[in-house]
């Protein structure tokens, strides 16, 4: 009896309602999911391991294996914890992700079917989600203000000091050839990786379970904020991952949301470059006060840039 009614609470997915692609009994979501968590631990420790043995063999000291990394950290240390985190990314998201969806959804045509990943979207659908996440930074840092503001542990504030310094050691850029690869690593890979796992794993899992999308969208949303273990940050982050799996659901492309994530995290590191280069007055780095009424009017860009966007196809 119990499993019945954990069969009716979990449904095929849309695409195999589709295409017919796959036999509708698929996997149970938990397990999915457990999978998931498994590939991202075990592949993540293989890439610390493999780093290790980099490191080792370069001879480099312990603080490129720490990922510890100071604001003015020179060049050779830089391009050490971009080894780090591209080898990370790729282990901890792109490579587990791809993994799961393997695992449950073989072969390969039936599992870009599955992440939606299958079509290119229409222009006007990715500009629109990229013009959707660049207006929603008024909000986004309104609530970075109000994040700011809430009491939490010194454990959180020391980690949050200690991400910054080598987020802002990252970000100095000195030539084109950096500013490539922080735009690989800090803004494309996420792009690919995190949208992978959250949205096209995760989120289509909750929304197999929990018949209101909404609700799957805020969870998932938390989940992926949460996992950055960045509590100053937490709320505008899980902002930023409900917009993007607003921008999954609706679409029904994988690529819309990875677009948009793109142009957040790549609008920074662009950002920044220029403001070090004197190219630009805005320093991405420093706190900017938004006032209410530049909160509320992206409020109002966002619900309009929203009702623009078509449902999926």
């Amino acid at each position: 009896m119990e499993e019945e009614s954990q069969s009716r609470q979990e449904e095929p997915s849309e695409f195999i309602k589709k295409t017919g692609y796959y036999p509708a009994s698929e996997p149970r979501v938990t397990l999915v999911l457990i999978v998931m968590l498994g590939f991202s631990l075990l592949f993540s420790m293989g890439g610390a391991m493999l780093f290790q043995l980099i490191a080792l063999l370069a001879g480099w000291d312990s603080s490129a294996m720490s990922g510890i990394l100071a604001p003015d950290a020179p060049p050779a240390e830089r391009w050490q914890i971009r080894l780090l985190l591209g080898i990370s990314h790729l282990a901890t998201f792109i490579l587990a992700g791809w993994a799961t969806v393997r695992l449950f959804y073989p072969p390969g045509r039936v599992a870009i079917a599955y992440l939606r990943a299958d079509r290119p979207p229409e222009l006007k659908t990715v500009l629109a989600g990229v013009f959707l996440i660049l207006v929603s930074m008024p909000l986004v840092l309104f609530v970075y203000q109000i994040n700011k503001a809430l009491p939490l542990p010194e454990s959180f504030h020391l980690l949050e000091d200690q991400t910054n310094d080598a987020i802002k050691g990252l970000l100095q850029m000195e030539n084109p050839l950096e500013l490539i690869a922080n735009l690989t690593l800090i803004a494309l890979l996420p792009a690919i990786g995190e949208e992978l796992v959250f949205r096209g794993v995760v989120q289509q899992q909750l929304l197999r379970r929990i018949h209101q999308p909404w609700i799957a969208l805020v969870l998932t949303a938390v989940i992926f904020s949460f996992i950055h273990f960045q509590f100053e940050g937490f709320l505008p982050r899980m902002l930023l991952g409900l917009l993007l799996g607003w921008l999954y659901w609706r679409t029904g492309n994988f690529w819309v949301p990875v677009a948009a994530h793109f142009a957040n995290n790549g609008a920074q590191v662009l950002g920044q470059f220029l403001y070090k280069h004197d190219l630009s007055s805005i320093d991405m780095e420093e706190d900017v006060d938004i006032p209410w009424y530049a909160a509320a009017i992206s409020i109002l860009l966002i619900w309009g840039i929203m009702r623009s966007i078509g449902r999926r196809q």
